[in-house]
């Protein structure tokens, strides 16, 4: 269940960021670290499914944050001005739905029972008259909420860590399961939204590809537990229409209203 902190529309970024879009190599599309690609995560077409594949070599794109890393422990309680200047610089110009949200993460392996790549993905583009596959994942990520939207459409929700959870230092995972307050991970995030031509149905796929805060998430994974989220969804980038990316807090609010009852 994720839970809306605060949210708003502010135009962000830099002319020479970190983190880009790559939309050179179509009908794919990739996203980049320092220039590099990372992950491929959509095809152009819009038919052919959610995508998360790592790429080869892909860079880890960790940012520094000293200056804010305190307050990002200790957890945000709203739209901390300098904690976003401090990754806005590093992302894409362009308009940003900026949310912070309380959500409960879930490891999720490719090929597993919880992987979507592997289960409610195909399922969304199965047909019995002709052979019809999506591409399955190459790495293992976080599931976040699934919901549905109106009559036609379902909402998925994934954190993305860039880099392997494996790989990660599990004292301090350990460290994060005993933490007072709600620790704060930080994204960048991109709504795709994809539907087989042959049908009404889509899958709106919220990406939230983590910045900061891997041994956290990972923490709060392990223990079944929540992780605060400030993320940054690109308007500019997303496979979405602008008034879909401004419903966004509409559709998680609901959701939580729903919870509640």
């Amino acid at each position: 269940m994720t839970r809306l902190i605060a949210h708003e529309l502010m135009t962000l970024g830099s002319r020479n960021p970190r983190i880009g879009i790559d939309w050179e190599r179509r009908p794919s599309r990739y996203l980049t670290i320092d220039g590099v690609p990372g992950y491929q995560i959509a095809y152009s077409c819009g038919t052919c499914g959610l995508v998360l594949r790592r790429e080869p070599g892909a860079p880890t794109g960790l940012l520094p944050a000293t200056d804010v890393r305190d307050r990002l422990n200790a957890g945000l309680d709203g739209l901390d001005t300098d904690v976003i200047d401090t990754f806005a610089a590093q992302l894409p110009r362009g308009d940003y739905q900026v949310m912070l949200l309380d959500t409960k993460p879930a490891l999720a392996a490719p090929g597993s029972a919880g992987d979507y790549f592997s289960v409610e993905g195909p399922a969304g583009w199965r047909n019995e008259e002709f052979e019809y596959s999506i591409d399955p994942a190459n790495t293992s990520y976080y599931r976040l909420d699934r919901r549905s939207i109106g009559e036609h459409d379902e909402f998925f929700e994934f954190a993305v860590p860039l880099g392997d959870p494996a790989e990660l230092d599990a004292d301090v995972v350990e460290r994060y399961s005993s933490a007072c307050g709600q620790p704060t991970a930080v994204a960048f995030g991109l709504l795709d939204i994809e539907g087989p031509w042959f049908r009404q149905e889509r899958h709106w796929g919220l990406f939230h590809f983590l910045l900061d805060g891997h041994h956290k998430t990972a923490s709060a994974a392990a223990n079944s537990g929540s992780i605060r989220l400030l993320t940054f969804v690109s308007a500019g980038e997303s496979m979405a229409s602008d008034d879909e990316l401004l419903r966004l807090p509409e559709i998680i609010n609901a959701d939580q209203r729903e919870g509640d009852r």
